[in-house]
């Protein structure tokens, strides 16, 4: 005898055998096999017996029925076609399903994940409030120089050495300008560039010559 497994959406297994001429499939409460899968029309579809032959016929629901993923609106069913009524699969053999399914009409369990244990009870009164203090751990060179012993929790002011290499570099560039000026004028003047800018200054100013008068 011609079976169909029903895999459902809640994850039970039902075997049903046909034994009718037409087998009604659907929602509706007075199908033979009844189907509580919203993507299941009320009457879906009808699996029927023509001598030793079965067919699959949809009855025009909103999802459609597919074997072996293939939409279809008549069709031959043959020994282990996976057929699809809206989200609902089925596996339809000629003969008896397998006898862990014939033994097992449903399957009831949803899950077979172990349950986990109870926690265990507190024994005293009021519960364990966590530790404010956080768990010893070795610290780094860098938090043991500027952590929590430290009196700011930042780096050292580099502010000061900052300016005191500012003005090392300006002078240094001061004396090269300086160098530089008095190695040009020697060159160019044949002269000593502090010698000459003294005579400049002061030979354009008039020369005073005081004599004293002797009594």
């Amino acid at each position: 005898m011609a079976s169909v497994v029903f895999y459902m959406e809640d994850s039970t297994t039902l075997v049903h055998k046909i034994e009718n001429d037409v087998t009604t499939i659907g929602r509706h409460p007075e199908s033979i096999v009844v189907l509580t899968c919203p993507s299941s029309s009320g009457r879906h579809a009808v699996v029927k017996k023509d001598g030793s032959s079965y067919y699959v016929q949809d009855l025009g629901s909103s999802n459609g029925t597919r074997i072996n993923g293939a939409e279809i609106e008549e069709a031959l069913l043959k020994d282990g076609d996976r057929v699809g009524f809206g989200d609902v699969q089925a596996v339809f053999y000629a003969g008896d399903p397998p006898k862990v399914l014939e033994e097992k009409p449903v399957a009831a369990p949803r899950s077979s994940a172990k349950s986990l244990p109870a926690p265990a009870a507190n024994t005293n009164d009021e519960p364990k409030k966590p530790s404010d203090k956080p768990a010893n751990r070795a610290l780094s060179p860098v938090r043991r120089a500027y952590g929590k012993n430290s009196s700011q929790n930042s780096y050292p002011d580099t502010t000061e050495t900052g300016c005191m290499t500012g003005i090392i570099v300006t002078g240094l560039f001061v004396i090269a300008f300086i160098v530089g000026m008095a190695m040009r004028h020697s060159k160019e003047m044949n002269g000593n560039i502090l010698t000459d800018t003294l005579d400049k200054i002061t030979g354009g100013m008039p020369k005073i010559k005081i004599e004293r008068k002797e009594e």
